[in-house]
């Protein structure tokens, strides 16, 4: 058990927490989150047809959080934080971006930051990069760049006018910057617009576009969308081909999503192996592998303000952290969390949201042999 913990604790290589504390909390007490999805903005230039979010709802755009609420937010978030994911919406159609990153990098011990974005908007995602790399320049970025068809197809699914080349030209723009702590990565989303066409769009992407960090992601229920019951099992043939290719190309050293290099990197590549296995297993068939931490490990931030404990369990609201002078501790530490965790592990909650998913691989002994082996190249 010893010998555990400390290969555990190099793995992590915490550099702005206490590196016990983080390992103490993902393995034993569970009890602050290790990684968030923050929904900065619902505002979004594209209108894609998978899109879970309800753009037909005026409301839907109101109430964003403000910067100084974000960062008295950033001020209570406990000491375990080392992921944030921004997304949306497009989240870099917040033109204050930068300082949102700014104030977690101050007051949280965050060292990775993943922003997920349709690259309509280049200039401002590589103004991020630079300056952020320069406020701190050991924090890793991966920007996770959304291409889903062949260009025609991608422009008219997510309705943008030359958006399939603008995201070739952030993607190649973030490559020429030469830095291995920034990592664009292009994401395709298996769905029922693209599932019966997928070795091609793969197949042009890699080898005729040149894009050598690809990633995929199956398109789920969520929101106001709902997958057609007759398209599921083409979806689910479409995705295992993919990941089935990726997993091949990764292993050969074709496809590389991450810094190689470093412990990080290499333990991010196996949990998308592992991940992926996972979700193959349960997208027909509902059904649990593992217990999940969402509520404990990894959470979720909206637009307004509202903290679930992920994105699937719409019905399990947390609280509202302007109902808590944005102290998001308070609401992690409440009954109503303690409860949904009890109703998670207890319901044995199972579902193919990725992001989820990663928590649940960090935080169960069964894959830290996988992980360790991974780390060390054993």
């Amino acid at each position: 058990m010893q010998l555990s913990c400390d290969i555990n604790i190099k793995i992590m290589l915490t550099k702005n927490a206490n590196t016990s504390h983080v390992v103490k909390n993902i393995l034993f007490a569970k009890k602050e989150p290790v990684s968030l999805v923050h929904f900065i903005t619902n505002r979004c230039n594209a209108r894609c047809s998978f899109c879970f979010i309800d753009f037909e709802d005026p409301k839907t755009f109101k109430g964003e959080l403000s910067l100084k609420e974000i960062e008295t937010l950033t001020k209570n978030i406990g000491k375990s934080l080392m992921n944030v994911n921004f997304t949306g919406g497009e989240p870099f159609a917040r033109k204050d971006i930068v300082e949102i990153a700014k104030k977690y990098l101050d007051n949280t011990t965050v060292q990775s930051i993943y922003i997920t974005t349709n690259a309509s908007l280049p200039d401002r995602i590589i103004n991020f990069a630079k300056e952020i790399s320069s406020y701190k320049n050991d924090i890793e970025l991966t920007f996770q760049i959304s291409i889903d068809d062949f260009p025609e197809r991608h422009n008219s699914v997510r309705k943008i006018k030359n958006l399939f080349e603008s995201c070739l030209d952030t993607y190649r723009e973030l490559k020429k910057m030469n830095n291995s702590n920034i990592n664009p990565v292009v994401s395709i989303t298996v769905s029922e617009e693209n599932c019966d066409n997928i070795e091609n769009i793969y197949n042009y992407l890699h080898d005729v576009c040149k894009i050598d960090s690809i990633k995929c992601t199956v398109v789920r229920d969520e929101g106001v969308y709902n997958t057609p019951l007759e398209k599921k099992e083409r979806i689910f043939k479409a995705y295992e081909w993919l990941t089935n290719k990726l997993k091949e190309k990764i292993l050969d050293g074709e496809v590389d999503n991450y810094n190689s290099n470093s412990i990080q990197g290499r333990m991010h590549k196996k949990k998308d192996l592992i991940s992926w296995e996972m979700v193959k297993k349960m997208y027909l068939k509902p059904q649990f592998i593992s217990p999940c931490h969402a509520g404990s490990l990894f959470g979720i931030i909206t637009a307004n303000g509202r903290v679930f404990p992920c994105e699937i369990l719409e019905d399990k609201l947390l609280g509202d952290l302007r109902d808590s002078n944005m102290n998001f501790m308070q609401i992690w530490n409440s009954k109503k969390t303690s409860d949904a965790k009890e109703f998670i592990l207890k319901s044995k909650c199972n579902c193919t949201y990725e992001c989820a998913l990663t928590y649940n691989i960090l935080g169960n002994w069964r894959y830290t042999g996988q992980l360790v082996s991974a780390a060390f190249n054993l």
